[in-house]
């Protein structure tokens, strides 16, 4: 549009130029001149215009980071909840699938993001509060997990295999063991080791059930409680139709007043 008035004017001062009696050639080429420097000065400045207005734009676009449907925010949001990252979260096999835009908030409680729809994000922890959280994937962000409420996450069922269930039932000892006792796993079983055997399964709705099925097999028996002794050598073997043959070689009674 200014470049149109700038024109128009131009056009103007060239036609009182044609017709204008007793003007001097010098004139007209003078006024020619300063009507060109005009235009060139007007062009420069929409020029301008129209690079700010691409910056700007580009600053839009680069505002929000997408990846794979998780949606970060350039700056944070409402501040709706306290403290998220302070909760106890238990390992969690689950997935949100979402259908509409689902909030993330990071672990002060802000909210910073959102998951679009149509997208299936993996949940890997699980509060017995409101809330579940993965681990953040964007790569060059300040959060390293994102919060989401747990009524959004749906569940799988946990598979175990032999390897993953002597991890498991050593993170189990070392978390609801004697308190204060510090337990040591061997890399091999030594011989004036005592010996625990059970049979555990390899599926789990979940890792709430899986831990009460070990206290089952391991700490509510008839035999011995291998958790009150200090020295463990654990392995696992796979069985027949599903089943974990589980062998707990223990030594070194813990004293306590458990």
């Amino acid at each position: 549009m200014k470049k149109r008035i700038v024109i128009a004017l131009v056009t103007g001062l060239m036609m009182v130029s044609f017709t204008g009696c007793g003007t001097k050639a010098e004139s007209t080429d003078q006024e020619a001149s300063e009507s060109s420097s005009a235009e060139t000065e007007a062009d420069d400045e929409i020029a301008s215009e129209e690079v700010a207005g691409e910056d700007t734009e580009d600053e839009e676009e680069l505002g929000d980071t997408n990846y794979n449907g998780i949606i970060l925010f350039s700056e944070k949001e409402s501040k709706d909840f306290d403290a998220l990252d302070e909760i106890e979260y238990k390992a969690f096999n689950g997935y949100i699938e979402a259908e509409s835009y689902v909030p993330i908030l990071d672990g002060d409680g802000y909210w910073i993001g959102s998951i679009e729809p149509g997208t299936t994000v993996s949940i890997t922890e699980m509060s017995t509060d409101l809330w579940a959280r993965f681990e953040n994937p964007i790569e060059g962000t300040d959060y390293d997990y994102l919060y989401v409420r747990n009524e959004m996450v749906d569940s799988e069922d946990f598979h175990y295999d032999a390897v993953k269930m002597k991890q498991g039932i050593e993170n189990y000892i070392n978390t609801y063991g004697i308190q204060d006792a510090e337990y040591t796993f061997l890399d091999e079983k030594v011989s004036d080791m005592e010996l625990f055997e059970c049979r555990m399964d390899s599926v789990y709705d979940d890792q709430t059930m899986y831990e009460y099925w070990v206290a089952e097999q391991i700490t509510r028996n008839d035999e011995v409680n291998p958790l009150l002794y200090g020295t463990l050598y654990i392995e696992c073997e796979d069985d027949t139709d599903g089943w974990i043959i589980c062998r707990i070689y223990y030594k070194d009674l813990i004293e306590s007043e458990y």
